[in-house]
């Protein structure tokens, strides 16, 4: 992985670590990893928690069994550090289901282990097959949660909450207007918002100000936003009818199939 601003050094080495202990304790083959919180949505605060997710499969002969295999990794929280995983397979069933969550670790922007060919092709596979309005139900609960928090403060709210709010309901604003998945870090995101205008000034003083606080600080409440949460939520995304479709199952099976045999698992 190149350098990030956002990664510090240090920790990445031990993250590496941890993923290859992963795979050793495991018997695993990781085939994506990356970063999937605050510190890649772009707007992480000075004690944010390193988020790591990550994507792998198991040998034939475990998929075999008739014995029934966890489908996620999950590791104790040491400090700073939150790592697990999910199974290609689990992966795979929750894509055919338009989950907002694997199309971000798809497009994160920090990838600690990746395996080109099989991310893109499994982000193209997730892309073909997404619902939009399912994603939009997704962001419209996320942002619903966090904006309830915020009212319920009756005074300053959290940097963190203000910021996951912000998060969720330009990502529904994004998906409304253009009908696609939206980016996962708040500086693209901000595009669908005039360039100048008050809010976007008012939203980049908060990410400023969050970037030197710590995640239980509180800011003052920033009208600005406030008014532009209520105005994105005051219609709810409806979650749709049915999700999935034989089509997306049958290229899920091809594609979990094809990885598994180019492996060698």
């Amino acid at each position: 992985m190149a350098g990030d601003r956002y990664i510090d050094g240090a920790m990445e080495q031990r993250i590496q670590a941890e993923l290859a202990g992963i795979e050793a304790r495991e018997r695993v083959r990781i085939l994506l990893a990356v970063e999937s919180g605050s510190r890649a949505w772009r707007f992480p605060s000075t004690d944010s928690d390193y988020d790591v997710r990550f994507l792998y499969v198991r040998s034939l002969e475990q998929y075999l069994s008739i014995e029934a295999v966890r489908d996620v990794i999950e590791c104790p929280l040491e400090g700073d550090l939150d790592i697990g995983g999910w199974d290609l397979r689990k992966a795979l069933q929750l894509m055919i289901k338009s989950n907002a969550v694997l199309i971000e670790w798809l497009t994160s922007p920090v990838r600690y282990r990746a395996q080109t060919r099989f991310a893109e092709r499994l982000l193209e596979l997730a892309l073909s097959h997404c619902d939009p309005a399912a994603l939009a139900h997704h962001y419209d609960r996320l942002a619903r949660s966090s904006f309830a928090e915020i009212q319920s403060a009756e005074g300053p709210a959290r940097f963190k909450t203000y910021c996951y709010a912000l998060r969720a309901a330009l990502a529904l604003v994004w998906i409304r207007q253009l009908r696609q998945p939206a980016p996962m870090g708040l500086p693209r995101l901000l595009a669908v918002l005039p360039a100048g205008s008050s809010l976007r000034r008012a939203i980049d003083e908060l990410v400023a100000r969050k970037a030197q606080a710590t995640e239980g600080d509180l800011s003052p409440r920033v009208a600005a936003i406030d008014d532009f949460l209520a105005e994105c939520l005051e219609t709810a995304a409806e979650r749709p009818a049915s999700i999935g479709s034989p089509a997306a199952l049958a290229d899920a099976n091809a594609f979990f199939a094809a990885v598994l045999l180019a492996e060698g698992a």
